[in-house]
């Protein structure tokens, strides 16, 4: 009796250890597949973005340098997250700030982010980009890491990190930029920042330098 006892717990302990492996086995498949499509969403994304980008280039190679500036703002903010930049870059100052000084913000912010990145993106006319690593970090960070390489060997290779992630409609957007090492969003928030605490959070003095001489 005993031993007919000692069977049947035996076997119920094997099927529950059974079930669990299972279950542990489907998490983590679709965690593993989750990852996947989460970096395919990400490296689809650049990937797009730098195809635009060289067709821009070449299409525009011949215009005065404002009206390409003007046709790649709109290629630009298609793909970043300008929302959590002006956030990031401004800190616990952002909701300190008005509807329409946000909105002052943002549109100088993506300004000089378009100056900051425009350059590289207009060597494509003749340059190529060369994406070399994709990587996880987190639930919600997709790093996408390329080069920007000139065939001819006479300019040396510039590395790219793009940082995305999605927003609230499932679109994989662009958080942050590093050019060489030198984070677009980093940059901003530490001269963003400096002004606004030397001037008690003052929004429109930021939003005057930001706009001096554009």
């Amino acid at each position: 009796m005993q031993s007919l006892k000692s069977f049947w717990i035996r076997k119920k302990i094997s099927k529950f250890l059974s079930h669990t492996f299972l279950i542990f086995v489907i998490f983590n498949v679709n965690i593993a597949k989750s990852f996947s499509d989460d970096l395919r969403m990400g490296e689809s994304t650049i990937q797009q973005m730098i195809i635009e980008a060289q067709k821009h280039a070449i299409d525009t190679i011949k215009l005065e340098p404002n009206e390409r500036s003007l046709k790649i703002e709109l290629l630009i903010k298609k793909y970043i997250n300008l929302d959590f930049m002006s956030k990031a870059t401004t800190g616990t100052f952002w909701k300190k700030s008005s509807e329409k000084q946000r909105e002052m913000y943002k549109t100088a912010l993506l300004k000089q982010i378009v100056l900051t990145i425009e350059e590289h993106l207009n060597t494509l006319a003749n340059l190529s980009y060369k994406p070399t690593k994709s990587e996880k970090r987190g639930e919600k960070l997709i790093y996408v890491k390329g080069l920007i390489q000139d065939p001819n060997k006479k300019k040396p290779d510039v590395n790219l990190l793009w940082k995305l992630a999605a927003n609230k409609n499932g679109s994989v957007l662009i958080l942050d930029l590093e050019i060489e090492g030198i984070s677009l969003v980093s940059s901003q928030k530490a001269e963003a920042l400096s002004i606004l605490r030397k001037n008690r959070g003052n929004f429109d003095i930021l939003l005057n330098k930001m706009t001096k001489d554009k």
